[in-house]
């Protein structure tokens, strides 16, 4: 059923909070309904703080009431990752041996920007274990499903936020995105998302390989909570000084732009022809919009990904040796079957592993370089069913290759949906140079305009059982 507020763009909300005729406690109320009524089936929640919510909602009110908002997410109802730690929640980093840790008792630098912002954080969202699995599996939350289509794959490691965000809960989410996290689960549920370049938007702990990420129905949602989010923070030593100019919203004409055409990554075993129509007519409206489009050459002659697979595999490994030896049998299996070998690997193999990533990335980076903006998919498929823990559970990342690499060369990029089949939404990547972030959500705001199918926004029906009618 249609809400005539939670369903409203974010500005109409706004305008109703300056005229009066609305409250953040109103949307707050509405939100934690629909939480009642739509959670049960997609199971996206890790924690719902409806206190911390009211009292937020409380204070932005009042705000409103004086005048005097803090910025534009001020009232709208958000969420973060269970990953971002935020005070008096559980951070549980999607993990059941993990289930009895102490609440937070800090702020990561996106649940603070927020929190400055007066948004209303109502709570925490799912994710796989470790956010070491491309898919909406956990060992403590179950499974996660998408709002299009309860059987199917909400993609990972952001699960729990693209499922909210889809099924029409909050207006805008934190994300994480390590090697595709936020851009795989909007690509899986029609979303816009954008991995930043490195360092724009601090988290902790400091990483040049993950980073939070803004998700949102539209571009102008995620322009939103970019601009909240970014800035220099003290506890992230990678983190990038303000951007200097205003926060350009209008779309990026195309006319005269250089736009690559990434169709293929070389190795692998190829993109489903859904994807490539979806990808196509992406393309082709760029080439009426004046862009000079040409497809790219293959990037990869060999294949890359096994080193890379061996970093995150190192990088779990770790994680579990961290946790009390009786509650390692907790993990998921799919996550313990996978990052085992890890812990044999010596000093020296993983040295030569980051060197080999590291060409790998010089690789993809010297391609782009030729050209304004890439064009390219989100995944090479359109999804696979929600119980699952990837297309190959032996490599629960292991379909991220058009999205990884990005997080490896630092650069920008949005994902956005462009297209649907049998009823799935099929997402795009747009991809510019490092600290472009702007311009690609600018560009990708170009491409929403032109989105030949209109985004009719799902009311989440369970699944069926097998068998049933």
């Amino acid at each position: 059923m249609i809400d005539e507020i939670l369903d409203l763009p974010a500005e109409s909300v706004r305008q109703a909070y300056r005229g009066g005729t609305l409250s953040p406690v109103d949307v707050l109320d509405r939100t934690l309904a629909r939480i009642e009524t739509r959670n049960p089936t997609i199971n996206a929640f890790a924690y719902v703080d409806t206190a911390g919510a009211r009292n937020a909602a409380q204070a932005s009110s009042r705000r409103w009431d004086s005048g005097t908002p803090l910025s534009p997410l001020d009232g709208l109802p958000v969420t973060i990752k269970d990953s971002v730690h935020a005070v008096g929640t559980p951070w549980r980093h999607g993990c059941a041996a993990n289930a009895d840790l102490p609440d937070s008792t800090f702020d990561a630098p996106p649940a603070a920007r927020l929190k400055e912002a007066g948004a209303v954080i109502v709570g925490k969202t799912t994710m796989p274990d470790f956010g070491m699995m491309a898919a909406g599996v956990s060992s403590l939350y179950g499974v996660t499903r998408n709002p299009w289509n309860p059987s199917r794959n909400t993609g990972g490691s952001s699960a729990g936020a693209g499922a909210c965000l889809a099924s029409g809960i909050g207006f805008s989410a934190v994300g994480s995105d390590i090697a595709g996290s936020v851009r795989l689960p909007a690509g899986h549920c029609g979303l816009v998302a954008l991995k930043p370049t490195q360092g724009r938007i601090p988290h902790t702990a400091p990483s040049t390989m993950r980073s939070a990420g803004p998700m949102g129905r539209t571009v102008d949602d995620v322009l939103d909570m970019y601009d909240v989010l970014t800035g220099a923070d003290p506890r992230d030593l990678w983190s990038l000084p303000p951007e200097t100019t205003p926060l350009a919203r209008e779309p990026l004409s195309p006319i005269g732009l250089r736009i690559g055409l990434l169709t293929t990554l070389g190795t692998s075993s190829g993109v489903e022809d859904a994807v490539s129509a979806v990808l196509a007519d992406a393309a082709a409206a760029l080439a009426d919009g004046g862009a000079d489009v040409s497809v790219m050459a293959p990037v990869f002659a060999d294949d890359p990904y096994p080193a890379l697979d061996r970093l995150f595999q190192v990088r779990a490994a770790a994680e579990l040796q961290s946790i009390r030896a009786d509650l390692r049998e907790l993990v998921h299996p799919a996550i313990r079957d996978w990052c085992g070998p890890g812990a044999g690997l010596s000093a020296t193999d993983f040295a030569r592993d980051g060197e080999a990533v590291a060409r790998s990335a010089e690789l993809m980076r010297a391609a782009c370089a030729g050209f304004d903006y890439v064009l390219a998919p989100v995944i090479p498929t359109v999804g696979f069913p929600a119980e699952d823990c990837g297309l190959d559970p032996s490599q629960p990342l292991g379909h991220c290759g058009f999205t990884a690499w990005f997080n490896q060369t630092a650069q920008p990029a949005a994902a956005l949906c462009f297209g649907f089949s049998d009823g799935m939404p099929v997402g795009i990547q747009v991809v510019g140079p490092r600290f472009a972030d702007t311009e690609v959500l600018r560009l990708t705001k170009w491409l929403e305009g032109r989105r030949p199918v209109a985004m009719a926004w799902p009311e989440p029906v369970a699944a069926q059982p097998p068998g049933g009618n």
